[in-house]
């Protein structure tokens, strides 16, 4: 019987409202393959997270704190515990990467980059980045810049999510020859009943069953960078025209701040009764299952997982043109793509589809099978198994 593959996949954040990359690390986890690997995962463990809570039982868990720097707290008294705790860290994961025989690590962040790049230098195993943002969102600080550096040098390879995000890496030093562009996936299964999602997701929204307005809507957290106000302003445009629609806004609140001014957009243009704002929702295909319209205007947008949530239930999308949304979007076919970054552009392209009923269900068919050619668990768990394999052939011909 062939010896299977260990390997080690680290997250610093339990939180699956935080964004992206906790989804795709769980997802991940999810889909290896059994057969060949013996999966081990590295995360905060009883702190309120619910990451833990759908790790499969195949997978073998180990705690994990970054010690990562914490700006709810005094900065000096961060970057103090950062520092104290990283001897520690190191030397704990020395033993068990050591007494587990891991072949491979793999790391969602930089700091657990770092942490695993320190322990790199005294065992022999293969360290992968899987590097989920643009240079622009990330701190320009120099010690930020010194950690991104050692742990780019300490990788044997670095995933990026996107060709932008590949040429974001470039761009701050990262070798050509280290970065591999692996599209995110998405489990295909949850999509069964469509009624049944589709009734849940009304009932959810306190949306009758009668109610037969358009429902146009967008999915994220609040942050600036997502865009909710701009997708505010651009309604104006649908009302102008006299569409008959509601909207909705789907997103844990992750800066307070930025929440407050999408609600004084809202409250300004007197939208109150034309929006439902429900914050963070589990149960995401139940939500998009009721959407007629799709919209993305996150700048920048390094992929955009709620692009293939989108696409998964057959929902024709509305981004602006950048980053993940350009590559994955096919314009007109698809979605629509919006090359100026403005509200009232946006609000044309969302108008064009509002409009067109057999615009939207072609958009939405064609959308389904490029997710099934493209974008699915099982076809970003090959990519990574071919990576994986490579890395560890080169090493034994080292």
């Amino acid at each position: 019987m062939k010896k299977k593959i260990r390997i080690l996949l680290v997250e610093y954040c339990t939180d699956l409202s935080a964004g992206g990359a906790q989804r795709v690390f769980l997802n991940i986890l999810k889909n290896l393959d059994v057969e060949k690997y013996k999966i081990y995962a590295g995360f905060p463990q009883n702190v309120g997270g619910d990451l833990d809570l759908e790790v499969p039982d195949h997978v073998d868990v180990f705690q994990y704190d970054s010690k990562s720097p914490d700006p709810s707290i005094s900065k000096l008294l961060s970057y103090f515990l950062f520092v104290i705790f990283t001897p520690i860290t190191v030397l704990r994961w020395l033993y068990i990467i050591r007494k587990e025989r891991i072949d491979v690590v793999y790391v969602h962040s930089i700091i657990s980059g770092f942490h695993f790049g320190l322990v790199k230098y005294f065992l022999g195993y293969r360290l992968i980045y899987h590097e989920h943002n643009m240079a622009s969102q990330r701190p320009e600080t120099a010690i930020w810049r010194w950690l991104f550096n050692f742990v780019i040098r300490q990788s044997d390879a670095v995933i990026a999510i996107s060709k932008d995000v590949a040429e974001s890496l470039h761009s701050l030093g990262a070798p050509k020859a280290k970065i591999m562009v692996i599209h995110n996936g998405i489990d295909l299964s949850c999509v069964s009943d469509l009624e049944r999602l589709k009734r849940e997701g009304r009932r959810r929204m306190e949306i009758a069953g009668s109610d037969r307005r358009l429902l146009i809507g967008m999915i994220g957290h609040f942050r600036q960078w997502k865009g909710q106000a701009i997708f505010a302003r651009s309604i104006m445009k649908l009302l102008a025209a006299n569409v008959d629609a509601h909207y909705v806004l789907v997103g844990a609140i992750h800066d307070q701040n930025y929440y407050k001014e999408v609600l004084a957009v809202i409250n300004e243009n007197s939208l109150g009764d034309r929006f439902s704002i429900l914050g963070y929702q589990k149960n995401i295909p139940e939500i998009m299952s009721c959407l007629d319209v799709v919209v993305v205007p996150s700048v920048p947008e390094p992929f955009g997982l709620v692009l293939l949530e989108a696409m998964m239930l057959s929902k024709p999308i509305v981004a602006f043109n950048v980053g993940g949304p350009a590559e994955i979007i096919s314009h007109k076919e698809t979605g629509l793509l919006v090359d100026n970054i403005e509200s009232g552009a946006l609000g044309d392209a969302i108008l064009t589809l509002a409009l067109d009923r057999d615009l939207r269900t072609k958009m939405g068919a064609s959308g389904r099978v490029k997710l099934e050619m493209n974008y699915t668990n099982a076809l970003q768990c090959q990519r990574i198994d071919g990576l994986v394999n490579s890395l560890l052939a080169s090493h034994v011909g080292k």
